[in-house]
């Protein structure tokens, strides 16, 4: 393991609450409480359990499903940073943060505000990204759109014309086909990474491999 992933491997400690009586250790010093630790190792780079945290109450995701969400948009993240025309500016993350706040007030009080301008740089990052390399490619048929009206108004007379829902129409078939390339992205990107989970006290169940 390189020198800077083992430094990265030593538990943060932080001084007990005031008034509580912590564990001694042998030698009579208060045994430190751990508040950080790493869940996985993605790429030979260690991800901290405080990322997961951060992933888990912004999002709302339950510890296992926190990790496996952390380690993909680690491994887009690190694809997507390559790209200069991914990068953000000190005020765009100023404006998501505002937004983020205005949106969800009560996440100031759960997540310190550095880990969420690293979580929304990270996303913007990689938000970047997508829209750079595939929603140029994306091109939605009329046939296409045509057969998603006739799906969704098949036997409604009074339901609204082509023309008038043509634009939600589009909308939404781009949405879904950006969705199957993120999907196929990540695949591709899960296949060639080197992913260790790291077992410890109160860490998700390692998911089953993926089937052929």
């Amino acid at each position: 393991m390189r020198s800077e992933a083992l430094l990265l491997a030593l538990l943060l400690a932080a001084p007990a609450a005031r008034g509580a009586s912590p564990p001694s250790s042998p030698q009579g010093d208060p045994a430190p409480e751990i508040v950080d630790r790493i869940l996985a190792v993605v790429n030979e780079r260690p991800l901290l359990l405080s990322t997961v945290r951060t992933v888990e109450m912004v999002r709302g995701l339950e510890r296992g499903a926190a990790l496996e969400a952390a380690i993909d948009e680690r491994l887009m993240f690190q694809e997507a940073a390559r790209l200069s025309q991914a990068q953000v500016t000190v005020a765009e993350g100023d404006q998501a943060l505002e937004s983020l706040r205005k949106r969800r007030p009560e996440i100031g009080a759960s997540v310190p505000e550095p880990a969420l301008r690293r979580l929304l740089r990270r996303q913007m990052v990689i938000l970047k990204y997508v829209e750079f390399r595939f929603r140029p490619q994306i091109r939605i048929s009329e046939d296409s759109l045509r057969q998603a009206w006739n799906d969704d108004y098949r036997g409604q007379p009074e339901g609204p014309a082509f023309e008038e829902v043509m634009p939600e129409l589009r909308e939404r078939l781009e949405r879904q086909e950006l969705d199957r390339r993120i999907e196929d992205w990540v695949r591709d990107l899960r296949q060639r990474a080197e992913v260790r989970y790291v077992a410890g006290p109160g860490s998700p169940p390692r998911p089953e491999p993926a089937g052929p």
